[in-house]
């Protein structure tokens, strides 16, 4: 059959495909020279390293169709060789490779290229605009992967259809809408400095999380909505490439085990509830209606009223009696300010009246979010003078924090609740002692610690002063567990009621798919003696954002809220 004219194929398959993409220039057609002549394996335009040894060269590769895209289509190769160092596989980046159909096997002739522009490209044909359909239905090659695999384990798989054999986890839902997660071996991947001692320890955690996770693309038209944490069954298709590294692109829906359900429960009757909540920017505009966009917060009236609606969901179900805020709008405590309208929230959500804590009544220092302290007046009563602490390192970088006492409304000894929210690691400068030094804790880790330090004194002092040693500190302090600025508070006799648990149970917020925590409760000894309950709400920060949701209070903000349970009446249980 060698010399054979070629013509266009008219599998009722491809028919069907061609007529759909009337749009893509370029020929499929079946049979021809490509298909009976020589061809160079796979394996040898894929070499042995991240690029290929032929890259630039014109070469003429078979192979049968593994997974088309819109962009195109990866092949694999039928015969492979015996080295265990190559990949078999190959991408054809090309319009007309995107018409292609699984099982297909091909032949075509193009130009070896490497797509990307970092080290870890992807080895591809492109230079084609037509390509030759040898035979159809053809079984689609396998192989087992397992992680945690490092890169260079990783290229041998480039382009091949594979399985993982390791259970995994979706540790990174942020991208959800957009069918994109990330998936890793043995659970949540951890923040380094959560679980490791910055320097050397942490890097070697990031190492091993590298190692351990992947990206995946679920499957054209899978809309599923799940958690991060949520069991992945199985992890089938295509090790493909997003021009930065590694994708696994899943062949078929998200096989998932049943996500978590998570619930919510008021507080015990005889129990005093409080709860710390990153509102994540709650800007109100000018107060009556308009104002949008905001500065850091919703861009419309609708946009801010969908955010109400998931906060006030999530108050009606937990009922707390004293909330702590951070990151609503710092404007004052007027009449149109973001603080009255977080009033009304509360009001409207638990069928109470509201008090705001107001140090001055106007805005708490520069910036242009703050914190807040709000209370029941029928469950708590609250001391007239509400103190900020506004001295260094409290005037520039960390946000002022806020102190309170309150006693219960039906008698009982004087508590102090303190909400507090530390400098971000954002907006890094190059030198000076607040760099970034490499050691995973970020940059503005000296300002967080000398927050820290500084905190811890004012806190004891007004403990002592005001309520017999009874202090509690909430909040958001821009650290993980083991960075200097909690081992500062832990040093100075606070206990960190939520870190006693396994790391799964006890993050409070996701970054590129590793979860740690950075939203505490912290208490003194004595006040220590009078919790009943002390947890990190799971409904936040392991949602996936921009998606309907099976609960109105999941994702009100990208922080996880924390609640303390207190019951002063009696001895406390543990936890």
């Amino acid at each position: 059959m060698v010399g054979r004219t070629p013509r266009i194929l008219t599998s009722l398959a491809v028919t069907a495909l061609v007529a759909g993409c009337a749009d893509h220039a370029g020929d499929i057609l079946q049979g021809g020279p490509l298909c009976e002549g020589p061809s160079t394996p796979l394996g040898q335009v894929q070499g042995s390293d991240f690029q290929s040894p032929l890259s630039g060269t014109q070469v003429t590769v078979q192979g049968v169709v593994t997974l088309a895209r819109h962009d195109g289509a990866y092949i694999e190769s039928t015969s492979p060789d015996t080295d265990p160092q190559t990949a078999e596989g190959l991408f054809l980046a090309a319009p007309v490779a995107a018409r292609l159909e699984p099982g297909m096997r091909v032949a075509v002739n193009g130009t070896v290229t490497e797509l990307g522009e970092q080290k870890d490209t992807q080895t591809a044909l492109a230079g084609f605009d037509s390509l030759s359909v040898c035979a159809e239905h053809e079984p689609l090659p396998l192989t087992p992967m397992r992680l945690p695999m490092p890169a260079a384990e990783r290229e041998r798989l480039e382009n091949m259809r594979v399985t993982i054999d390791t259970a995994t986890v979706a540790t990174d839902v942020y991208r959800l809408d957009r069918g994109e997660i990330r998936v890793a071996a043995g659970g949540m991947l951890p923040s380094p400095t959560e679980v490791a001692w910055p320097g050397t320890d942490a890097r070697r955690q990031r190492a091993r999380n590298r190692d351990a996770t992947l990206f995946a693309q679920l499957a054209e038209g899978d809309r599923s909505v799940f958690p991060g944490g949520t069991e992945v069954v199985s992890d089938l298709g295509v090790l493909g490439h997003d021009g930065k590294g590694p994708r696994l692109y899943l062949e078929d829906r998200a096989n998932l085990a049943k996500p978590l359900s998570p619930t919510l429960t008021p507080p015990a009757s005889d129990a005093l509830r409080v709860l710390s909540l990153n509102l994540q920017n709650y800007f109100n505009g000018d107060g009556r209606g308009g104002g949008f966009p905001t500065p850091r917060g919703a861009e419309t009236a609708r946009a801010f009223e969908h955010q109400r609606e998931r906060l006030r969901a999530t108050v009606s179900e937990l009922q707390p009696d004293i909330i702590a805020v951070m990151e609503i709008e710092n404007d004052g405590f007027g009449q149109h300010s973001a603080a009255r309208d977080f009033i009304a929230d509360l009001e409207k959500a638990t069928g109470a009246d509201w008090d705001v804590a107001s140090p001055n009544g106007g805005p708490v220092g520069t910036d242009e979010i703050t914190v807040g302290l709000f209370h029941r007046t029928d469950r708590v009563t609250a001391t007239v003078q509400t103190l900020a602490l506004n001295a260094p390192p409290f005037d520039l970088l960390n946000r002022q924090p806020l102190a309170r006492a309150y006693r219960p409304a039906g008698g009982g000894p004087a508590f102090i609740i303190v909400v507090n929210h530390f400098k971000s690691k954002g907006s890094c400068p190059d030198q000076g002692r607040d760099r970034d030094l490499g050691d995973g804790q970020g940059c503005w880790n000296a300002a967080r610690t000398a927050a820290a330090t500084s905190l811890a004194g004012w806190v004891l002092q007004l403990a002592q002063q005001q309520a017999d040693g009874r202090a509690l500190i909430v909040g958001d302090l821009n650290a993980y567990r083991l960075e200097d600025p909690v081992r500062e508070l832990v040093k100075a006799g606070f206990e960190d009621l939520t870190g006693g648990g396994e790391l799964g149970h006890e993050y409070s917020y996701v970054f590129y798919g590793e979860a740690g925590t950075l939203d505490y409760a912290l208490a003194t000894p004595e006040l220590r003696r009078s919790v009943i309950q002390a947890r990190i709400l799971h409904i936040n920060a392991s949602w996936p954002p921009g998606m309907d949701l099976p609960q109105p209070w999941l994702r009100s903000s990208d922080h996880d809220p924390v609640i303390v349970d207190l019951r002063f009446r009696q001895s406390s249980t543990a936890y």
